[in-house]
């Protein structure tokens, strides 16, 4: 009988965990001696004390270097390697190559965990056999370490086999966290690792977006990651600017095609073939026709995509979908470049809507 896609595309197999398996941490660091030391402090006071966590840095120009040593010298599970400045990618590519753990967890050099993290991966891991993605919640603390709001970043984590939605949405399934709540089996981790160093930056989205396509996942509902937003990481910043969506865009670009990629290692390009078309994401048409407009592409360019994005089935997400782009299309290029720099830059009067416009429609999705 000919297998469809759906019979041929199910999680892979995964062998069964060890009572006390080993915990991979890849974590890689660039010019963070500010933040590492308090995410080492975190790591090492974890309650399940079997892991190994490996500090890639990336040819950083402060003393990273020797606050990560004077942490490896007291705990041999702590280990430094150095390698010139290629990129987080390229990082944590080098951090997993030296990695041996059954489970493998990222961590952000500027974040920090819950003392009971790793245990509750590991609690996570064996109740299900079939999975191999585990994701927790995160709260977000400031530059300074303070909880800047008591509410989970995400209302419902992903949970599940949810690699047939994503074949339909572009690749991508909905409310995963960032890196430092991400955690994969190693038979999981050596299909995705290693990573294209072309993410520079931002490579944890390559697990989100990647991991879902070949395994279930596991969600953790508890906040088990502090999610530090300052000035200094890409993800902190307070608006948005032309860059940052063409940015956007060609990753999320190149992140298609790594799922072309992983879909054909894992299960054959026929699969790899079923995979539609980033048209079908909704977060990649709010960034392209943004990315459009801001350049003031012909309207006669911009309006199939505005269509498409309008059109879509999860389209109203976020509050510049809800009440921005909705009418974009008829304001003129320099109209809309105004309202753009209201609904996506920094400004109190933008905050203040936000947070109420926020209290009375709850978002369906987070996107990552």
């Amino acid at each position: 009988m000919h297998q469809t896609q759906t019979e041929k595309q199910q999680p892979i197999e995964l062998p069964k965990l060890p009572e006390n398996p080993l915990v991979s941490i890849l974590i890689a660091n660039y010019n963070y001696a500010k933040f590492i030391g308090e995410t080492l402090d975190s790591v090492i006071s974890q309650t399940y004390p079997h892991f190994e966590a490996i500090v890639c840095d990336d040819g950083s120009k402060d003393n990273s270097c020797e606050v990560v040593l004077s942490y490896a010298n007291k705990d041999s599970r702590i280990k430094l390697v150095r390698q010139q400045n290629g990129g987080v990618a390229s990082a944590l590519n080098t951090a997993y190559k030296n990695s041996s753990g059954e489970i493998v967890c990222v961590l952000d050099a500027d974040d920090i965990w819950m003392l009971s993290k790793l245990q509750k991966v590991v609690e996570a891991f064996q109740s299900d056999a079939k999975g191999g993605f585990v994701i927790d919640n995160l709260i977000n603390i400031d530059g300074d370490g303070k909880i800047m709001k008591l509410t989970p970043v995400i209302h419902e984590l992903a949970s599940g086999w949810k690699a047939p939605f994503a074949m339909e949405n572009g690749g991508f399934a909905y409310n995963i966290p960032p890196a430092s709540a991400l955690s994969v089996r190693r038979k999981v981790a050596d299909l995705i690792f290693p990573m294209n160093e072309a993410f520079t930056r931002n490579a944890d989205t390559l697990i989100s977006y990647l991991a879902p396509l070949i395994t279930v996942i596991i969600p953790v509902p508890e906040v088990l990651t502090k999610f530090r937003l300052h000035g200094s990481n890409i993800t902190s910043s307070k608006s948005y600017v032309l860059k940052d969506f063409e940015r956007d865009v060609r990753n999320w670009e190149r992140t298609h095609q790594e799922q072309k990629q992983l879909l054909s290692r894992a299960y054959g390009k026929d699969v790899a073939e079923k995979l539609t078309g980033l048209e079908n994401s909704v977060k990649y048409l709010h960034f392209r026709y943004v990315a459009m407009r801001l350049k003031q592409v012909p309207r006669s360019e911009t309006r199939k995509t505005h269509q498409q994005l309008t059109a879509h089935p999860h389209f109203g997400y976020s509050l510049p979908e809800r009440w921005f782009i909705p009418w974009a299309e008829h304001l003129p290029d320099v109209l809309f470049a105004k309202m753009f720099n209201f609904v996506y830059g920094a400004n109190p009067v933008k905050y203040f809507f936000k947070r109420l416009l926020g209290s009375l429609i709850a978002p369906r999705y987070v996107l990552w």
